[in-house]
Parts: structure tokens; C-alpha cells; sequence
């Protein structure tokens, strides 16, 4: 089969990027094959090489000419079949992702626009003798494990058990910084909506490669947490607000610490005109100064970013001895209702660690894994699942904007946060690095050179959504895999939001707009659409899958809180129930979405949680 899915691949990829030299098409293969090789869900891949296998006959040519690949892919898009819609878009996905991508970190696009070049970094694993038991065992180094050790740290003897690597202080690139500080190298999607899940794995967490966006609980949130627990003022009270203070403080959370870089300038000008506040994104940064123009995302341990590491657990901070990197915990030994072990792996060798205590903030997607993993038992864990499912929107200007540029994300705008039920969506800006813009945005209808070398005229924002919606881990062995479908109340909010970005780009002079649709919806001023046709058109896309593409970087509630074990997984001290040993203390726990972005909320409930241990 391998053979039939080369020649499969070659015929689609020539016709869609047909300036591509044998080289660089060879070297987009590569990384394609990689994808196939390494992406989580096996069913999913054997359904693409069952395609790639059939597409290979030459009979095939009968119906579709190869001149005709891209009209055919946009029409498999478009179906109202929905296998059809997945195939397109899983296509246009993987083959963007190998454009962009490579084994050797240098995607084949690269050339074809400016963009920073980056070779292959080297990460040095720090090797710490695995000890034989330990006090307190934090399973997680990132938002709630960094403040839960250091809290805690002041009371026992405590332990960071971390699967990813420390970061190695270079700029990376693209490939090099998914591949090692991303969970499942960045290329996992949910089952039912196709949601990239973006999760850091490595020293810190997603606090070392996230976007340095820092705000706080909102209020309205909070209540809402109380009335889902049955509580009155237990989360919106002076306790929990002193936590977020002491997080924002340690952190050094200001407005202060970001100007709207100029990718974002022209959003700030188009939300103004279509009657939209906008507001400074506050950053956990030392200063207000930018980093290498946004590579901080692929694990720049840059001292500036005070991330869980610098903030938490730094070397003058924690035992360094203390700290165990590459370092997989595969599951929990429970017995009469504690935990008395963590089993893990370490360079392909099990051991077995005694505990007094385990604190999992492994991420909500990995705690209910190792729960699951350890026997435990309930029936709302790996339930729950919130994702505030992301699209985008991009718009292509006559200046020039770096999409990669300045500060991660420089403004949002909250002003449809809660549009309804205390849910609704988030305005903010994107880092469009080729990896983001590139898959979510293919176009296959334009002149491949003119379009590529177009890539420093466009600019970003995306619709962050405050999700009623639920996933739900499906499988178990050999690999977890998650399912999620958007509803209509959430899909409606979606499409909102994606208007007012639309409009706004449209105000601010753009010359084209797209929207990450499947296929990608692409407005130009040249043509005789007007923006309202445009619009009327957003406004009747269909919640179904494969119609809009969509990201997360927030999961959360996988481990839900509740005082009712009939309820929830965990009590009101972030105990699981049942053992009596055992926290969670990541957005695993929280008993709805943060809807905002969720670093702060985390790190707050990790404190107001341990401070109680």
C-alpha cells in the first residue's frame, strides 16, 4: 500500500502546490508520512490510506484529470456527505501541515515568503535519580502542578513528575517546538467536530509555550461555579479573589506589558468602526518588551516569560534534585481507598514510587487518562469535556503585517463574552505563524505563487468560544482519543463571532478576507460580492462537521468539582473522591469553562485548592 499512497499523494500534492520542486515535494512527503506514521487515531489514518490506495488507479484519471485535483478536493469539501467533508478536509489539513512542517524543521513553503528560519534545536535531559518513595508526588510541571509544588513545598517533601522536556533555551522552529513541547506533536484532533487539541508537554507546561495571555476569572464566572456546586460564595469570594491577586502579583500580570503589535493594528482599527470595544491583553512578562517576534510559542525559555519553571520552581525556588523530566506516569496503585504509588516510565523502564500524597495536574487531558489507567472509577471522569473551540478569520491588506510579529496576542474584545446564559465568545488576536495560517486557511483556488507570497500581507483574529458543548474520552488502550460535537447554541455564537471579525477586517481597508472554513470561504474587494452577500453567507453554514475548522489550546472539566460524588470527581478541596489521598488540581476540575483564557483561572484554583492540603 505504501507505494499506491506515494503515488496518491504525489499526483494531489503536485496539482495543489505546483511551483514545488522535486526536493521540496520529496521533503513535504517525508513529513506527511511522519503524520501518518505518529497521528493518535489509527482508524482515522487507515481511512485516508483506504482513499490514497483507491485514488492510486490509474482509472481514476477516466473521472478525475489531474488538472482537476484541487476543483475535485473543494467539491469533496463541500459535499453534504459527511465522509465526503471529512476526506476533503483531512487532505487539505495534512497536506497544508507538510507544506509548513518538516522532519528537519524547515517547511518546503518557507522560501517562498520572509519568515524567520530556525534550524533543529538539541534539548540535554537532566538526569535525577528516581527515588524510591516521596512525600507529595505533583504529576504535571505546568499552570496548577508549578504552584501546587511550590505551596506545598513549604510543608513536605515534594516531587515534580513531568513527561516532557526542559526547555532548551533556543529560538525553534515550527516542527521542533511542536514536536517536543506539545502533547502528541501537535497533531491530534477530537473524533464527531475535528478540533486540533494543542496541549503543552514539557517542563512548565503550557505556561512555557503559551501566548502570555493573563486574565483573570471573570466574576460572572465565578458565581456560576458557585450555583453549579451548590455553594454560596465559596469561588466568587475574598478567598478565591486573594488567590488570583497573589497569582497575578507573582506573576507580574499588567496591561503594562504589551503594545498592540502591528499584525494587530488593523483589527484594533476594524472592531473600533464596527462598534466593538477592544481592550490590552495583559501579560505575565517581566517588561513590556516583545519576544524573537512570537517564537516564545515553540519553547523559548526566555527569562522575561514568568512561566510556572521561572515563577514556581526555579532552582533558587526547588530542589532541582527534585525535579523529574521525560518521566511518564502511566498510572495510580490504589489500595483501601489511598494512593500508595505512581507507576512510571522512565528511558523504557517501569518503576513503582511510594507516596503520601498525589497531586495530578497532568492536564485535562491526561489526568482522567491516568485515573482511568489506575482502576478508579466514576462516572462523570473523561466526561464534560470543554475545549472553547476556536476558528478563525484572516484579512490580506496593501501594508505589510508580519502575522508572526511582536507580542503574542495584543488586544481582545470581551464585549459578547456573555451573550446569553453567561456564554457567548472572545475577540483576540493570532499569532499567525505558517502553521497556523497555511492548514487553516489553504487556498486552492488562487495562483499558488501569488497567494504564498502574499503570507506577510495578512493578519489574524480569532473567535474564542465560551462552549456549552461536551466531549468525551472514548477508548482507553493503546492510546486515549476524545470525542466532542458543537451544538447549535454554541455553533450560532461561533458564527457571531466570525461576522463582527469579518466586518471588522472589512472596515479596516482589507483587500481580501478569508474565513477557516472547509473550504475556506475567500472574499476580495475586486469581486462584485458585496460584504453583506458575504456575510448572509457565513451566517447559513451548517453545524455539521467538517464545515468550519476548528482549534483548542483550553481544555478543561474532564474531572469536574462537586461536593456530590454522584455529581463530580473531585470534592470542594479538589479531592478525588474516594481517596483520600488524591487531588486534582488543573482545569480538569473546574465544573464549567473559564471562558476566558484559562492560566490564571488554573493557577488561582491551584492555590486556593493547596493552600488548604
Amino acid at each position: 500500500m505504501g507505494k499506491r499512497v506515494s503515488k496518491s499523494f504525489n499526483a494531489i500534492f503536485s496539482n495543489l502546490y505546483p511551483n514545488f520542486n522535486l526536493d521540496e515535494t520529496e521533503n513535504s512527503e517525508e513529513y506527511f508520512n511522519f503524520i501518518i506514521k505518529n497521528y493518535p487515531d489509527k482508524s482515522e489514518i487507515s481511512q485516508l490510506k483506504g482513499f490514497f490506495f483507491i485514488f492510486s488507479f490509474n482509472i481514476r484519471k477516466l473521472f478525475i484529470k489531474d488538472k482537476n485535483i484541487p476543483q475535485f478536493i473543494n467539491k469533496l469539501q463541500s459535499s453534504n456527505i459527511s465522509l465526503f467533508r471529512k476526506l476533503g478536509s483531512s487532505i487539505t489539513a495534512l497536506f497544508g501541515l507538510s507544506t509548513v512542517r518538516s522532519v528537519n524543521g524547515e517547511g518546503s513553503v518557507y522560501k517562498y515568503f520572509d519568515y524567520p528560519i530556525y534550524k533543529n534545536g538539541q534539548i540535554e535531559e537532566k538526569l535525577n535519580e528516581i527515588p524510591k518513595s516521596i512525600e507529595v508526588a505533583v504529576i504535571g510541571s505546568g499552570s496548577g502542578g508549578g504552584i501546587a509544588a511550590n505551596v506545598l513545598n513549604e510543608k513536605y517533601e515534594v516531587g515534580i513528575f513531568e513527561k516532557g522536556s526542559y526547555p532548551n533555551g533556543e529560538t525553534n522552529n515550527e516542527t521542533y517546538g511542536y514536536h517536543n513541547f506539545y502533547d502528541t506533536y501537535a497533531i491530534q484532533q477530537t473524533r464527531g467536530y475535528k478540533v486540533l487539541l494543542l496541549a503543552g508537554a514539557g517542563i512548565g507546561g503550557g505556561t512555557s509555550i503559551n501566548w502570555t495571555t493573563s486574565l483573570r476569572t471573570p466574576d460572572k464566572i465565578l458565581s456560576e461555579w458557585d450555583s453549579l456546586t451548590s455553594q454560596s460564595s465559596y469561588f466568587h469570594s475574598d478567598e478565591f479573589n486573594n488567590s488570583m491577586d497573589y497569582v497575578c502579583n507573582k506573576l507580574n500580570v499588567a496591561e503594562a506589558n504589551n503594545t498592540i503589535p502591528k499584525k494587530e493594528l488593523k483589527l484594533a482599527e476594524g472592531l473600533k468602526l464596527n462598534n466593538l470595544n477592544y481592550k490590552i491583553i495583559p501579560r505575565n512578562t517581566e517588561s513590556n518588551q516583545c519576544l524573537e517576534d512570537g517564537f516564545s510559542t515553540f519553547g523559548h525559555s526566555d527569562n522575561i516569560i514568568n512561566s510556572s519553571y521561572k515563577t514556581w520552581f526555579a532552582e533558587d525556588k526547588f530542589d532541582s534534585k527534585n525535579i523529574f523530566s521525560n518521566t511518564s506516569i502511566k498510572s495510580l496503585t490504589i489500595s483501601n481507598g489511598k494512593a500508595t504509588h505512581i507507576n512510571i516510565e522512565k528511558d523504557g523502564n517501569d518503576m513503582k514510587i511510594a507516596v503520601k500524597k498525589v497531586i495530578l495536574a497532568a492536564g485535562a487531558l491526561n489526568t482522567p487518562k491516568i485515573l482511568l489507567n489506575s482502576g478508579y472509577k466514576n462516572k462523570h471522569l473523561g466526561q464534560h469535556l470543554k475545549l472553547h473551540p476556536v476558528s478563525g478569520v484572516a484579512g490580506k491588506f496593501a501594508e505589510e503585517q508580519k502575522p508572526w510579529a511582536g507580542t503574542m496576542q495584543g488586544i481582545y474584545s470581551d464585549d459578547n463574552l456573555f451573550m446569553k446564559d453567561n456564554y457567548g465568545y472572545l475577540l483576540e488576536g493570532l499569532p499567525m505563524h505558517p502553521s497556523l495560517f497555511f492548514p487553516f486557511f489553504p487556498n486552492n483556488q488562487d495562483n499558488f505563487e501569488d497567494f504564498v507570497k502574499s503570507y506577510n500581507q495578512w493578519s489574524g483574529g480569532i473567535v474564542l468560544t465560551s462552549d456549552t458543548s461536551s466531549g468525551s474520552i472514548i477508548n482507553k488502550n493503546p492510546q486515549h482519543l476524545w470525542d466532542y460535537n458543537l451544538n447549535n447554541f454554541d455553533h450560532n455564537n461561533l458564527l457571531h463571532g466570525i461576522e463582527n471579525l469579518v466586518r471588522a477586517n472589512y472596515l479596516a481597508g482589507a483587500d481580501e478576507i478569508m474565513v477557516a472554513a472547509s473550504p475556506t470561504m475567500h472574499w476580495k474587494k475586486s469581486s462584485n460580492e458585496s460584504i453583506d452577500e458575504f456575510v448572509d453567507k457565513i451566517k447559513i453554514i451548517k453545524n455539521e462537521p467538517f464545515r468550519i475548522l476548528l482549534g483548542s489550546a483550553h481544555q478543561m472539566g474532564t474531572a469536574r468539582i462537586n461536593p456530590d460524588p454522584k455529581l463530580g470527581v473531585v470534592d470542594l478541596d479538589g479531592r478525588v473522591h474516594g481517596l483520600d489521598n488524591v487531588y486534582v488540581v488543573d482545569a480538569s476540575n473546574f465544573p464549567r469553562c473559564s471562558g476566558v483564557n484559562p492560566m490564571i483561572s488554573i493557577q488561582s484554583m491551584s492555590h486556593f485548592l493547596t493552600s488548604k492540603i
